[in-house]
């Protein structure tokens, strides 16, 4: 079992380096929660890490490359949250580069994410506007309005 760092920035930057390096899947089970929750757009995706895995799976899997580009890391140590831009590409099997171009925000705790929210399209632009990108440790205020 790999012991992580009792260290918020240690881990959120070990797993940006993962994802940087198209290694999704590892740090998925490096450092999601096993009663991690993840969001789209603010819809459930996946209840825990297992659920997320086998959702994310196929599509990592078949990826003949990934190309990790993770930008615009916020860290508030205090609040345990993180945000950063996912502009990573993968090939498909018949060669064609798919791009994403997504937001990230995540709440840790105990050195794990605990809450995933992934942002894309309208829904990314309007938080961005609304200013998550200056002040990620609103967004849970903004949600229960």
């Amino acid at each position: 079992m790999h012991v992580l760092p009792d260290d918020f920035e240690t881990n959120v930057k070990d797993q940006v380096h993962l994802l940087n390096q198209g290694k999704v899947l590892e740090a998925l089970d490096l450092y999601f929660d096993d009663t991690g929750i993840m969001f789209e757009n603010d819809n459930l995706f996946a209840q825990d890490k297992a659920e997320s895995r086998k959702k994310q799976e196929p599509y990592i899997k078949s990826a003949k490359a990934i190309a990790g580009r993770i930008e615009d890391l916020i860290m508030i140590p205090e609040q345990q949250v993180c945000l950063f831009l996912n502009k990573s590409s993968f090939t498909d099997q018949e060669g064609q580069e798919i791009h994403i171009n997504g937001l990230h925000w995540q709440q840790w705790k105990r050195n794990k994410i605990q809450e995933e929210r992934y942002y894309h399209g309208s829904r990314m632009q309007e938080l961005i506007t609304k200013g998550l990108t200056r002040t990620p440790d609103k967004l849970k205020l903004w949600l229960e309005k």
